[in-house]
């Protein structure tokens, strides 16, 4: 025994030994830092990945997809963890004759993409590259010609599947539903199983198997399409929990009589159909599918990608997410700011300039971090309410301010929330007396609130708001809109015990519909629907999708690698991002009913609150109570919702930082600032603007502001700190 165990011994030796050598190679720091300026790569490298990212999102829209029937969740919220002990899924089954078009059209649009590309500017890289993605894309347009056959030989043992796709096919693009109709679907299919087992088709034992992975498959997307609508629209519960339950049964059983009965005669016919028609490209899409190639090709490309990486404990090329510069010791951070000179500053690119100063200033403050000294246990204000979650005390506050790059006290800032609430009541009271309600803005409130939508509907509405935002992008040449990234908004209902943390809707991958259950009692109910409604939803759904967080996640993703990742940005660029867009879109008019400039001036409140309550409460001013009391008496929430937002902002569990509520509208003002910079001034458009914000992505505003205005000159020694919002009182 000890003889076998010998050599997994040593490799595992091996591997603690070349581990603790990559860790010790990051504490160490090169007195010269030349040598580790990165190379140029290939001019392709990101159009490849554009490539393949967007195939796979497009993929991802129909119903058997990566992804369909498995859960999932708005940035983390609300998905369902995989069982680790559970088998591998089998292979996905194409059953889906529309993805097939749709990739077909994207595909060739690809290849007709690159066909006009001038290979002879490439480098010998490149053309490598080029060369490789066009093979690719014939490899993929072959394989969805097997597909179609596939498909076609898994439908002969479940004729019944294009009913249930349709169904699916429908929910993900939250068309209106007719539960009675799909419940006469479900009923239709059941009937047609139970004749299939009487007398099941015959097939050999590959083609039995095929069938019944796509049969598990077909149940697999049946319980998503069931679980979307369930509880949450009654007429829906009414007609379809009945002949849900039956068909899954069905199908359950159905998939068993092929793999253990069908496949195990083992027929030896041929698989049937033999050939199967060829399924056309889907028709053009009004906006191409394939980006300016040729832009993404000629982006600059930043040779301190791998110094920063290395500074961060990132790994050689860092890519975006990361946890920002590991804490190291004094030693280290003062080692960096030794070894920065040896680079030629004046030399480097713009974002390798920025990338300099990133380092300078997180090694700077590191240093200062490890010299203060801290009130372990800061004091807290007490109450009943049971929420837990300690106070990060003034001291603190200052110090994740000065790592945030925010040049104010938390006493200046709470001087602008309140400067930034002076301007919401102005504007508030003007749309309260347009509604008629005069001086009282609170009945404006109301009123809205009362526009609810009636169980079932909510749905559709939040995505109708989801696409007029987009529309209103476009139309007006704010930013690019991908067409990929338009084509796939995705939903999912928010679950009851999740709603109890986060009463809103969120966003991310997927838009996360917070509305109530009918497990819910009826306050709960009452409550989640007045405080989602139409106006205040406005506001909001593009802050979830697009602009907001789903084109943030898109568009990161697809240029991970334009630029070294400085980590840092967090809340301040990731929610202060969207709340720009809610700011810069009230100020364009796209709020036009007095309702939707209600809910727009309603969140803008609450983002002023935020800063408010936040840092009164980490410095020991206020307490959980009096933070709630504030979120209905000067805003106008309802009091389980400021409940739940006050639990959801202090709580440990909910893993939020001292300063992520402040962050919004802070971070919104640091954006908007730098659009007055470079926008107003007419250095560049809305669309150049904001394109170069998405491909910079998060970093400490203060950082991409110098990063995107190239009119502001960089100097190695030069201050990072913007005053954005001018100078406050102290």
């Amino acid at each position: 025994m000890t003889i076998h165990r010998r050599p997994a011994l040593v490799a595992a030796g091996l591997l603690v030994l070349l581990i603790s050598g990559l860790r010790a190679q990051e504490q160490t720091v090169p007195a010269d830092l030349k040598p580790l300026l990165a190379a140029p790569q290939s001019d392709m490298r990101m159009v490849v990945q554009r490539y393949s990212l967007d195939r796979a999102t497009l993929s991802g829209n129909y119903a058997n997809g990566p992804g369909r029937g498995r859960g999932g969740g708005g940035r983390g919220r609300g998905a369902t963890a995989p069982d680790p002990s559970a088998p591998p899924p089998a292979p996905p089954v194409p059953v889906s004759p529309a993805r097939i078009a749709r990739l077909k059209r994207f595909d060739t649009a690809w290849q007709a993409a690159l066909g006009k590309l001038d290979a002879v500017k490439l480098t010998a890289v490149a053309k490598g590259d080029l060369d490789t993605l066009n093979a690719t894309i014939l490899t993929n347009l072959k394989a969805l010609e097997a597909e179609t056959l596939s498909m076609a030989q898994a439908l002969a043992a479940a004729p019944f599947a294009p009913k249930i796709v349709q169904l699916v096919e429908a929910r993900i693009r939250v068309q209106d539903i007719d539960p009675q109709r799909a419940a006469a679907t479900l009923t239709d299919v059941t009937r047609e199983i139970a004749r299939l087992k009487s007398d099941p088709p015959p097939l050999n034992k590959d083609q039995a198997t095929l069938g019944a992975n796509a049969v598990d498959q077909l149940r697999a997307i049946t319980t998503e399409w069931f679980t979307f609508y369930n509880a949450y629209d009654p007429l829906f519960t009414w007609w379809n929990g009945q002949p849900y339950q039956r068909v899954d049964e069905a199908l359950t059983s159905y998939a068993t009589l092929l793999r253990d009965k069908v496949a195990a005669e083992n027929v030896s016919a041929p698989a049937s159909p033999s050939s199967a028609p060829p399924i056309a490209p889907a028709a053009e899409p009004k906006y191409a599918d394939v980006p300016d190639l040729n832009e993404i090709i000629a982006l600059p490309q930043d040779e301190m990608r791998d110094i920063v990486a290395r500074f961060s404990g990132t790994g050689a090329g860092g890519g975006r997410g990361g946890g920002g510069a590991a804490t190291r010791d004094v030693a280290f951070y003062r080692s960096w700011l030794a070894a920065l000179p040896s680079l030629d500053f004046d030399r480097l690119s713009r974002n390798a300039q920025v990338d300099y100063l990133f380092i300078r200033r997180t090694a700077e403050t590191q240093i200062a971090r490890a010299q203060l000294k801290l009130d372990p246990n800061p004091p807290r204000k007490p109450d009943t309410t049971g929420i837990p979650g300690p106070a990060r005390g003034r001291e603190g506050l200052i110090q994740d301010l000065s790592e945030a790059m925010i040049p104010y006290s938390p006493e200046q800032l709470i001087a602008l929330a309140e400067k930034e609430f002076e301007w919401c009541d102005r504007e508030m009271l003007k749309v309260s007396r347009e509604m008629g309600f005069g001086t009282d803005w609170k009945k404006a409130i109301e009123k809205t609130k009362d526009g609810i939508v009636p169980p079932g509907g909510q749905p559709r509405m939040i995505m109708d708001l989801v696409v007029e935002a987009v529309d209103y992008l476009r139309a007006n040449n704010l930013i690019t809109v991908p067409n990929v990234a338009s084509d796939s908004l995705h939903m999912i209902m928010m679950t009851p015990e999740r709603q109890l943390v986060n009463p809103f809707f969120t966003g991310g991958s997927q838009i996360s519909v917070s509305y109530p259950t009918n497990t819910m009692d009826y306050e709960a109910r009452i409550q989640s629907m007045r405080g989602n409604n139409p106006g205040f939803s406005h506001a909001t759904a593009f802050h979830e999708m697009i602009p907001g967080h789903n084109l943030v996640q898109f568009m990161s993703a697809r240029f991970n690698g334009y630029r070294a990742n400085l980590s840092g940005g967090g809340a301040f660029f990731g929610e202060g991002w969207p709340l720009y867009w809610e700011m810069i879109l009230y100020d364009m008019g796209f709020d036009k009913t007095p309702e939707q400039k209600v809910g727009a001036l309603f969140w803008r409140m609450h983002r002023c609150a935020r800063i408010i309550f936040s840092l009164k409460f980490h410095m020991g001013q206020w307490s959980p109570k009096e933070c709630i009391d504030f979120l209905v008496d000067r805003v106008g929430h309802e009091r389980d919702n400021a409940t739940a937002e006050v639990r959801r902002s202090f709580d440990p569990a909910a893993g939020y930082n001292a300063l992520y509520q402040a962050a919004y509208l802070l971070g919104g003002l640091q954006i908007r600032g730098l659009r007055k910079e470079v926008v107003d001034s007419k250095q560049t458009t809305n669309t150049r603007f904001h394109d170069e914000i998405m491909r910079q992505g998060s970093m400490p505003i203060a950082l991409l502001r110098l990063a995107v205005n190239t009119k502001i000159p960089l100097t190695r020694d030069m201050s990072v700190d913007w005053k954005f919002y001018g100078d406050l009182p102290r």
